[in-house]
């Protein structure tokens, strides 16, 4: 059996936009390989990379298929029953010795799931069983009619596979529980203007500082607005940097971190400025994008890696300003080839960001595609950077929410 899985991770929100729990996203690289072992390695891969470097402290919606529920080994249960939902994809059938092992998970005191219900006849002979029930948005012949059939267990109710904030209030009308999709990722109405003047400043302080070429002309950027400084100074001394001391003026942080880092990190706080009334998951998935794309181009020996932790940030830009990436970047120069990579997913740059959004994603095609295409990447290592980025993105965020 192959050990090359690349794990991804997509976030199940509550009705607040806060992520409840993330449902893990998983493929082996041998496509002959079964769901069942494939799910048996990945608890492998879990237990040597730890539950809380790929999640954090929330809970893990986790697939499997029957042959994993006639199967259950001693390894399932080195995953925490407190936060572990068992999810049984929806080409399950639901025999007897399907239903007696999903009474022995629960008497374990893990969590089922449902995924993917279409229709009350293809939930009601697990529903016994259940604690979470997620609502396919797209396909269910009638989403209501299901909450309303199960609304008398004790059950909460998902919508997964809502991809837009329209799907999304829709959704909420059923007054459901959780919510699951790249809704968040996208921008609320697409208008193909200009972003509105009220975030204009904070796009011209963000252009300052990407054009600032010695550490007196961010210093000059910077300084034009107290509350950033303030943020800047205290985000630098946070638990996410790591120094050894602490950093008490601007001055001083422009000559310890450079002008690049500084810039970095400048772009960050002006960006979570233009997100206030986003879901702040939004900005962690800028994050990790930003991390993972600057170590997939340092794992590949590319001379600049800089423009790939930039490309990340501003992948975001169209979601937070709630306009087109074409129109978004009218406001913003930047480099022509991280132009480029933002609205050319074919373009060379775009490559890297199209894998990104393919691991999260679960585009288990194209990101096979990537590595068999020459690239001096593995499965393994992919799963390596990338749960690197979560880890790391998570403590950023940390240290952003206590801003």
């Amino acid at each position: 059996m192959s050990n090359e899985i690349i794990i991804g991770r997509q976030p199940i929100f509550d009705r607040d936009y806060r992520v409840a729990a993330y449902e893990l996203l998983y493929r082996n690289s041998d496509s002959a390989e079964n769901a069942a072992m494939t799910a048996q390695v990945v608890v492998n891969t879990l237990i040597d990379l730890g539950l809380d470097n790929v999640a954090g402290s929330l809970p893990v919606f986790f697939n499997i298929d029957e042959t994993f529920l006639l199967n259950e080994t001693e390894l399932t249960q080195a995953l925490p029953p407190e936060l572990v939902y068992f999810e049984i994809l929806e080409t399950v059938r639901p025999t007897a010795e399907v239903l007696a092992a999903c009474q022995n998970l629960k008497d374990k005191g893990y969590k089922l799931a449902l995924d993917d219900a279409i229709n009350i006849e293809s939930v009601r002979p697990f529903i016994e069983y259940l604690d979470v029930l997620k609502i396919d948005w797209m396909l269910a012949e009638n989403p209501a009619s299901i909450v309303k059939e199960f609304r008398r267990y004790p059950v909460k109710f998902l919508a997964e596979k809502v991809d837009s904030y329209e799907g999304m209030e829709a959704a909420k009308q059923l007054n459901l529980d959780f919510y699951q999709g790249y809704f968040f990722c996208k921008p609320d109405t697409v208008s193909g203007t200009k972003p509105p003047e009220s975030r204009m400043s904070i796009l011209r302080a963000m252009q300052q500082a990407l054009m600032a070429t010695s550490i007196d002309e961010m210093f000059a950027v910077v300084r034009q607005d107290v509350t950033l400084s303030y943020r800047l100074l205290k985000y630098i001394n946070s638990a996410a940097f790591g120094l050894k001391r602490e950093v008490q003026s601007i001055e001083q942080a422009l000559s310890l971190l450079g002008l690049k880092n500084i810039r970095r990190w400048l772009t960050l706080l002006t960006m979570t400025s233009l997100g206030e009334n986003k879901p702040p998951e939004l900005i962690r998935q800028a994050l990790w994008r930003a991390r993972f794309l600057e170590a997939l181009a340092r794992h590949t020996g590319e001379d600049v890696i800089d423009d790939d932790f930039m490309m990340g940030l501003f992948s975001i830009l169209d979601a937070l300003l709630d306009c087109s990436m074409q129109d978004s970047l009218k406001e913003i120069n930047l480099m022509d080839h991280v132009h480029d990579g933002l609205v050319d997913l074919e373009s060379s740059m775009g490559r890297k960001l199209a894998l990104s959004f393919a691991i999260e994603q679960g585009d288990w095609d194209f990101i096979k595609d990537y590595t068999d295409d020459g690239r001096r990447i593995s499965y393994t290592d992919l799963t390596r950077h990338q749960v690197e980025a979560m880890h790391w993105a998570d403590d950023q965020m940390a240290a952003l929410t206590s801003l």
